[in-house]
């Protein structure tokens, strides 16, 4: 099986209202319409309400940090950093600003210096990422250590439990792994890509039953034959090593 473990970049930044001035207001509004359309993939919608923002509010370093963000997403990595160095200019979270430029890192395949940023601050999602950093390198256990000071600081957190069972997994502890994803699958907040994790590894460990009937929350017909003859061709493969 390929060790395909993704680092996990959801940052959910808390937004707060703030008394003021009608620009203010209004700024703040645009900021949350702005997250919201980048949660929900349309990074052009969040730049126009972002930058809608920044006309109203230019001393607001959680605009410039919100820029920074969906040009990350959208893989436009010059301007990515750009706006992440004027977020710290205008007084942005320093934790949050190092995180997204480890960010940068990364995607420019820059691992040393983005572990260097990541390690810079104690906050979960730095933790997260070094985590993610360390099992791509087959450091395990390391990566695990990341992974459960993530939970302790924040039990919430659902990309730690996945990762965590997904860096177990790698290991062949099938039932640690197992317990992690099924954490992971009992937040609100847990999609297709999390169940898929956790069929994965029912199937690795040999319950092929249970593997189908988490594949079925979300598939159904050929989508979910589908899915089983991928997961029986990567045990078979397995098996050959």
């Amino acid at each position: 099986m390929r060790k395909n473990i993704s680092i996990l970049v959801s940052l959910g930044f808390l937004l707060f209202g703030c008394t003021g001035s009608g620009n203010d207001n209004e700024a703040v509004h645009l900021i949350r319409v702005a997250q919201k359309a980048r949660n929900g993939n349309s990074p052009e919608a969040a730049l126009n309400f972002y930058k809608k923002a920044k006309e109203l509010d230019p001393e607001n370093g959680l605009i410039y940090l919100g820029l920074g963000e969906v040009y990350i997403d959208m893989k436009l990595l010059d301007a990515a950093t750009e706006y992440l160095r004027l977020a710290e200019n205008h007084g942005a979270s320093p934790s949050k600003v190092s995180y997204l430029r480890g960010k940068i890192h990364l995607l420019s395949g820059n691992i040393n210096l983005a572990e260097k940023e990541f390690s810079k601050f104690e906050n979960e999602d730095s933790l997260n990422a070094l985590g993610a950093i360390y099992d791509n390198k087959g450091e395990h256990e390391k990566a695990q250590g990341f992974y459960k000071r993530v939970i302790v600081k924040d039990p919430n957190y659902i990309d730690a439990y996945n990762n965590l069972g997904l860096s177990m997994l790698l290991e062949k502890r099938y039932k640690d792994a197992i317990f992690y994803l099924e954490s992971a699958c009992a937040f609100p907040g847990a999609n297709v890509n999390y169940r898929s994790n956790l069929a994965l590894a029912y199937g690795l460990s040999g319950n092929m039953k249970k593997a189908r009937d988490v594949y079925a929350k979300d598939f159904e017909d050929e989508a979910l034959e589908e899915r089983i003859v991928n997961l029986e061709d990567i045990i078979a493969e397995r098996q050959r090593r």
